[in-house]
């Protein structure tokens, strides 16, 4: 990798970076230093994920930048795909390499094998959630090496390690590195992991915005190293005079900028996933990975709550009528009562109440989903193997989520319609038939009904469409907090609500100005 002249700019076009170069070998391996909020991690995006950080509000250009090779990312702590096994990661890599290998048993153990992994990893049944931190770190190298990445940039490879794992790590890092002829980058605040690691010690001056090599040799012995390496790096740090600090102020103009990406964010994803949909439908396993999750989420886990509220909601409906009626001194036959009324209330209120509810069970959970993804940079080592979001998450994701609220309303439609049946048989013996009497306009309105049957199936559509673009774009921006992905739930939960009551009243509007008509 060779870059030249890069120079970065924060949103609030302050200078991070400027005029920045760097080389790193075939079979090299560098350790980048810095203090904190250096622009280190943001150095690391400029490398693999300009086209992220730009839409993050930064400035990136560069004079010259070319790389012989795929470059991959490495997180923090792996960043191992959390709906995958341990095998599924490296599976996943091998199917999107740039030269694409069948995930075969055999081709899976060759690299857990390569990186002194478990062999009973070989079995889809290892869970990544129970593997230790420096097996973590391990299987995402093997999971970048499989998918074709040869030059590697490593975010704080180390952390979290006890020392005898950090150096069992840089060892096993380093000896794979040089026999796939690969190079790595490594960001880290770590001495004796960079002393094991790297050929190279850099260090990211906030002042000048540049890299400074630091004029230091591998030592005799990793403790030699680390003495050296210490003593450069405090006399570096104490010149540090602030220059990295500061929280970006954000002007009305962006914030402004901001509501309006947050509000267009459901249309921009469910067009670049339907663009997608052709290379989605080419890898059909990678489309079902995902959308059997987001099915999941959305149907099951919500299914019995969402029954019991339109059993509920039947019967409570029927009964209100029957007794507003029925107490009013109102000379009307009970049967000829819900004979009228029918399936109208059924017709007016499932696709409503099943959309609000589905949104703040269903959609906020994938959003969750989606936004831990974000957080803990899963997204990122998505990108990092060349994997487009948009095909491989967006996509399964909102179809997954939109048939799930399908299936949801027509369970909140029978639950009402048994709530309503039930009603009638314990309180209305009168009514000869109960099941023609609630289901008439669902299965054969008559003509002046059949508009209104017609609106609720294509509100269905829309909520369906319209529920799981939002959940996916609220969830899939990127997250910095644990707070940010609490606050994508509510906000999508919030603008699902609105624009449901919404298009309610607006449709309601048109269906009566035509009928008036």
């Amino acid at each position: 990798m060779r870059v030249e002249g890069l120079t970065i700019a924060r949103p609030d076009g302050s200078p991070l970076v400027e005029g920045l170069a760097l080389t790193l070998r075939a079979g090299e391996t560098a350790a980048v230093f810095g203090a904190s909020g250096a622009g280190k991690s943001t150095l690391m995006a400029a490398l693999h994920d300009v086209d992220g950080l730009r839409a993050r509000g930064f400035a990136v250009r560069a004079a010259t930048f070319s790389a012989v090779g795929a470059v991959g990312i490495v997180p923090q702590r792996g960043a191992l795909l959390d709906h995958l096994s341990a095998a599924g990661n490296i599976a996943l890599a091998l199917r999107n390499a740039e030269r694409p290998e069948p995930a075969t048993p055999a081709a899976v153990e060759r690299w857990i094998a390569a990186l002194d992994l478990p062999r009973r990893w070989i079995d889809d049944g290892q869970a990544v959630a129970h593997v230790s931190g420096g097996e973590a770190q391990r299987l995402a190298v093997a999971r970048t090496l499989a998918g074709g990445r040869q030059i590697l940039l490593l975010d704080e490879p180390s952390v979290g390690l006890d020392p005898l794992r950090v150096d069992r790590l840089a060892a096993a890092l380093r000896g794979q590195i040089a026999c796939q002829g690969a190079a790595a980058l490594a960001i880290t605040h770590d001495l004796e992991f960079a002393a094991g690691f790297a050929d190279r010690f850099l260090y990211l001056d906030a002042a000048a915005g540049r890299l400074v090599e630091l004029s230091i040799a591998r030592g005799d012995s990793p403790a030699a190293t680390v003495a050296a390496l210490g003593a450069a790096l405090r006399e570096l740090l104490a010149k540090e005079t602030g220059h990295a600090g500061g929280r970006p102020r954000r002007r009305l103009a962006a914030r402004l900028r901001a509501v309006l990406r947050d509000m267009s964010a459901p249309f921009a994803v469910l067009a670049r996933a339907l663009a997608a949909a052709p290379a989605a439908l080419a890898r059909p396993r990678d489309f079902l990975e995902v959308a059997r999750v987001s099915f999941a989420q959305g149907l099951w886990r919500p299914a019995g709550f969402i029954a019991a509220v339109s059993l509920l909601v039947g019967f409570t409906l029927l009964y209100i009528f029957h007794r507003a009626f029925s107490g009013g001194g109102v000379p009307v036959r009970p049967d000829k009562i819900f004979a009228l009324i029918g399936s109208m209330h059924v017709l007016a209120l499932a696709p409503p109440l099943s959309g609000i509810l589905f949104a703040a069970t269903s959609g906020s959970a994938v959003a969750a989903w989606l936004g831990g993804m974000s957080l803990t940079r899963q997204t990122a080592a998505l990108r990092g193997l060349g994997i487009a979001e948009a095909r491989y998450l967006w996509l399964p994701a909102v179809l997954g989520l939109a048939l799930a609220y399908v299936v949801l309303a027509a369970v909140f439609t029978a639950g009402m319609v048994l709530g309503g049946l039930v009603y009638l048989k314990v309180q209305v013996p009168a009514i000869a038939d109960p099941w023609a009497v609630v289901t008439a306009d669902l299965l054969d309105p008559p003509a002046a009904r059949a508009p209104f049957r017609a609106r609720a199936l294509v509100l269905v559509a829309l909520y369906a469409g319209g529920i799981a673009a939002d959940a996916v774009a609220k969830g899939a921006s990127d997250k910095a907090s644990a707070d940010a992905v609490t606050a994508a739930m509510v906000r999508s939960v919030m603008a699902c609500t609105l624009w449901i009551v919404a298009l309610e009243l607006a449709s309601l509007v048109v269906l009566y100005g035509a009928r008036g008509g």
